[in-house]
């Protein structure tokens, strides 16, 4: 009986500690996933200002992007 109740506790220390490391693991995650999603929108409002401003800029740039990503493939 002793035994039944130290794993019971043990168990639920366990099921504490690793809710409390899944949420910082999650917190981290959506974290980074919100920075990303923040710089991706500030790079296509700065690719679209140099597109209305300067469209032969812009247009090297894509072609810059595109055969980068096309090595890499």
């Amino acid at each position: 009986m002793l035994r039944m109740l130290f794993f019971l506790g043990l168990a639920f220390i366990a099921f504490i500690v690793g809710s409390v490391v899944l949420s910082i693991l999650f917190g981290v995650a959506v974290g980074v996933l919100v920075l990303a999603v923040k710089i991706l929108a500030l790079a296509a409002i700065a690719y679209l200002a140099i597109r209305i401003i300067s469209p032969s800029t812009a247009a090297s740039l894509r072609d810059r992007v595109e055969r980068e990503t096309l090595h890499r493939i």
